[in-house]
C-alpha cells in the first residue's frame, strides 16, 4: 500500500537517478490503442519505470552488486584493479584498441589535417590537434585483465602519433606530457570517481596553450596564476561515474584540490576549440579559463553545438563554417581518448566542402596562397578518382556515353565524373544537397 501511495501522490522526495534517463508518459486509453495492445504494452511499460520507491530499489539492487560481488550494474562504468578507481568503458576500449580506425582511415584523416593545417597557415591561422589526457593511459596498471587479454596491437592514439609524425602534422600531446610526469605533480590529476581530468589538471593544459599561443603571436598574452585551494567540495564532473552507479551509499574518494584563479591582463587571441566532453572542464561557467584568457573564438560541442550560445544560431550547421574557422588565430581540436575514433568530428568534411564551394567560382587569377595548396591536393584527388573510373568497366561505359551524349571529350567527361566524386566524398555526413 505505501508503495502505491508513493506512486501515486509522492509522498516521499527521493533523489533522482543519475545518468541519461527517458521519462515514458503516461499512456492515453483509447478504443484504439486498446484494440491493437498498445496501451497494455505502454502500461506495463509505464509502471515499471514509475512504481512507488522505484529510485531506492535500483539504488538497493546496485549496493547489494558493488558490496558483495564488486560489480557494477551499469555497462558503461569499469571498475578497476584496486576496486576505487573508476573507469567509463570507452577509455578503456580506446585504449586496448577494439576501436581502432585502421592506418588507411587514420592516414587519409591525417593527411586532410595536414592540407588544412598549411591553407590555414597561409591564413596566419594556427590550426592545432591537441590530444589531452586519458584515464585508461594514466592508470593502464588499473584496467581489469578481461580488457587486457583482448588488447589489439596498436589504437588510434598510438597511430595518429606515427601518422602525424609521419606527415609532418604539428600537435600537442598532453596524453604523453601527463604520462611522463606521473606520481610528480603535486595535485591530483584524476579523481577516483570520474572520468574526466580534474580542473587543476586542465588548468596546466591550458597554460601551456596559452604559452604556445604567445610564442606565435609574439604578444603578451592574458595568463591565470593559481592563488590557492579549496578540497571542500567536487566539481560536477569529479565524481560523474560514480552518480551513474546509482548506489545507497557514498564511495571514498581522493581529496580533490579546487584552484582559485587570479587573472592578468595582456592580449587576448581569438580562439575556437572543437572538443568533446573534456573542454567541459574548463569551459564551466565556475571555471571559465578560454573566456578570461581568449576573446571570443567559442567552444564547439563535438563540432555539434555552438557555445556561447547566439541566437538564433545554436548549432554548427547554421554558421558560415569557412569564414568562421578563418576569422579564428587559432582553432584548437582536441582529441580524447574516449571518443579519438570520431575525432575530429567531421571538422575536416566541413572546412574543405565549405572551401571548395568557393574555390569553384574563382579563376586561376585570383588564386592566394592557401588556393594554390589546395588546388595541388584537389587535382591529385581527381587524379586518383580517373583511376578509379578507367579501372571500372561498367563505371568507364557510363562515362563514356556520356561524353558521347554530351558532345565532350572522353577526357572531360572523366574529369568532370571525378571531379564531382571528389566533391561527394568532402561533404559532411548527412549533407543533404
Amino acid at each position: 500500500m505505501l508503495g502505491f501511495a508513493q506512486e501515486k501522490w509522492h509522498l516521499f522526495q527521493l533523489k533522482p537517478l543519475g545518468g541519461v534517463t527517458y521519462k515514458t508518459e503516461r499512456p492515453q486509453l483509447t478504443l484504439q490503442s486498446f484494440a491493437s495492445g498498445a496501451f497494455q504494452r505502454d502500461a506495463e511499460q509505464y509502471s515499471r519505470e514509475n512504481f512507488g520507491f522505484r529510485e531506492w530499489y535500483i539504488r538497493l539492487y546496485n549496493q547489494f552488486r558493488h558490496s558483495l560481488f564488486n560489480q557494477t550494474t551499469n555497462p558503461f562504468v569499469v571498475k578497476g584493479n584496486d576496486s576505487k578507481t573508476l573507469f567509463e568503458e570507452s577509455y578503456v576500449i580506446s585504449y586496448t584498441g577494439e576501436t581502432y580506425l585502421g592506418e588507411e582511415k587514420i592516414k587519409e584523416n591525417t593527411r586532410q589535417l595536414k592540407l588544412i593545417q598549411d591553407m590555414l597557415r597561409a591564413k596566419d591561422i594556427t590550426l592545432l590537434p591537441v590530444f589531452v589526457l586519458g584515464k585508461a593511459s594514466y592508470y593502464p596498471e588499473l584496467i581489469p585483465d578481461k580488457y587486457i587479454a583482448k588488447r589489439h596491437e596498436t589504437n588510434n592514439y598510438e597511430e595518429y602519433l606515427k601518422a602525424f609524425d609521419e606527415q609532418g602534422v604539428e600537435m600537442i600531446d598532453f596524453n604523453r606530457w601527463f604520462c611522463d610526469r606521473k606520481g610528480t605533480e603535486s595535485h591530483p590529476i584524476y579523481c577516483n570517481l570520474s572520468a574526466h581530468w580534474t580542473v587543476y589538471a586542465a588548468s596546466q593544459a591550458v597554460d601551456s596553450l596559452v604559452r604556445v599561443m604567445e610564442s606565435r603571436t609574439q604578444r603578451s598574452q592574458a595568463h591565470f596564476e593559481i592563488t590557492g585551494f579549496e578540497s571542500t567540495y567536487l566539481m560536477e564532473q569529479d565524481d560523474d561515474l560514480y552518480r551513474m552507479m546509482n548506489l545507497m551509499f557514498p564511495m571514498k574518494r581522493n581529496t580533490i584540490d579546487q584552484p582559485q584563479f587570479s587573472f592578468t591582463e595582456g592580449y587576448k587571441p581569438k580562439v575556437l576549440t572543437i572538443a568533446d566532453s573534456y573542454w567541459w572542464t574548463v569551459w564551466a561557467w565556475n571555471v571559465a579559463l578560454p573566456q578570461h584568457l581568449f576573446s571570443e573564438g567559442g567552444f564547439w560541442f563535438y563540432n555539434k553545438t555552438v557555445y556561447p550560445e547566439r541566437e538564433p544560431i545554436q548549432n554548427v550547421e547554421s554558421v558560415d563554417y569557412k569564414q568562421e574557422i578563418e576569422s579564428q588565430e587559432f582553432v584548437l581540436l582536441v582529441c580524447t581518448e574516449a571518443t579519438n575514433h570520431l575525432w575530429p568530428y567531421g571538422f575536416t568534411e566541413r572546412y574543405l566542402s565549405g572551401y571548395d564551394n568557393v574555390f569553384c567560382y574563382k579563376q586561376p587569377e585570383q588564386y592566394d596562397a592557401s588556393d594554390s595548396i589546395y588546388l595541388a591536393y584537389r587535382n591529385e584527388e581527381i587524379a586518383k578518382r580517373i583511376e578509379r573510373i578507367k579501372a571500372s568497366p561498367e563505371w568507364l561505359e557510363s562515362v563514356t556515353r556520356q561524353a558521347d551524349e554530351k558532345g565532350i571529350t572522353l577526357e572531360q567527361s572523366l574529369w568532370n565524373n571525378a571531379e564531382y566524386a571528389y566533391r561527394i566524398d568532402i561533404e559532411p555526413k548527412g549533407f543533404v544537397r
